[in-house]
């Protein structure tokens, strides 16, 4: 691949069946695939879908593409997306929008995965999960100002860590902000490393007294749980922040790892997604799955959640 060209290019090889004499027998054409919200174009649920319509669909192929398979790791999370993606002369009759990744970041659905997978990554059990609150008389004028206090916070956070020969600290915190007339509604919801006491984190918060401190726990989905409730926006109150110092999911994309026929017989309920799924990523444990689809251009979406194994599921399997 060229500098600054295109990640998703992919070359298409086509060998000819004779060698000309004093030439070369390969020649290729180069295909472009269009990077869209895949999300928000296959938003059924299979389940809606009657025995008819899926059949008709995988039969009906009206818009030509490729299945890709993307992966992400997230601390001890992995996830498998399989979409099909257009090139720039099919997506004509799909009607599909370019996006570039400041579009897709600004989807609330795509956000909420962000941070899930921002959490995930970075913190685990015993990381804090800090509530702060404010006093009467100490609320903050209006957002600007509330996310003023939260970031004074953090800085005397880290120049304690600094005296104590500490890093800076990792942190993700969520600020929710709400007025009515003169009344304000503000907290802010922090993840943080647990490298200073719990006592300590508390006393430097100065604006109210009815904080809450407490050890994160994780279950089968890391800490997906406590990523959602901190998402949940009903009414677009909400902004997070996260520090320069976490550490990034790890993406890969394939265009072979899961084949189209993979996707027919996983659909039709031929091909056990379990068994396939860890048949295909060692050392993870399958969780569960989601098939969506869009009547329009007859295409599938995929979503597997897996996580590691542990030595758990080692010894229950000998057992």
């Amino acid at each position: 691949m060229k500098k600054g060209e295109n990640p998703i290019t992919v070359l298409v090889m086509y060998i000819n069946n004779s060698t000309k004499p004093g030439g070369k027998a390969v020649s290729y054409r180069r295909l472009s695939y269009v990077d869209y919200d895949y999300e928000t174009f296959f938003n059924k649920s299979i389940e809606t879908a009657s025995d008819a319509l899926i059949k008709q669909m995988l039969s009906d192929g009206k818009i030509k593409s490729v299945y890709a398979t993307k992966t992400i790791q997230s601390g001890n999370q992995f996830e498998v997306e399989i979409y099909p993606e257009f090139t720039k002369r099919e997506r004509g009759d799909f009607k599909l929008e370019r996006v570039n990744k400041a579009q897709r970041n600004l989807n609330d659905k795509n956000a909420r995965k962000r941070l899930e997978r921002l959490i995930n990554t970075n913190f685990s059990d015993g990381d804090y999960w800090i509530t702060l609150t404010y006093e009467p008389g100490k609320e903050p004028k209006d957002i600007d100002d509330a996310l003023k206090n939260i970031r004074n916070y953090i800085k005397r956070i880290n120049y304690r860590r600094k005296k104590e020969n500490i890093g800076k600290a990792k942190y993700i915190y969520v600020t929710e902000y709400a007025a009515k007339g003169k009344k304000i509604r503000c907290h802010h919801h922090l993840i943080m490393d647990s490298a200073l006491p719990m006592d300590m984190i508390e006393k430097l918060w100065d604006k109210g007294r009815r904080n809450n401190i407490r050890r994160t726990a994780t279950d089968e989905c890391g800490l997906s749980g406590l990523a959602q409730y901190l998402s949940k926006d009903p009414n677009g109150n909400k902004r997070w922040c996260a520090s320069t110092n976490l550490k990034r999911p790890k993406e890969h994309k394939s265009y072979s790892r899961i084949k189209s026929s993979h996707v027919k017989k996983m659909v039709e309920g031929k091909l056990n997604i379990k068994e396939f799924a860890e048949r295909q990523y060692k050392n993870k444990i399958y969780l569960y799955e989601d098939i969506r689809y869009n009547e329009f251009n007859s295409r599938f979406y995929i979503y597997i959640r897996m996580r590691d194994a542990d030595r758990n599921d080692f010894k229950n399997k000998k057992e």
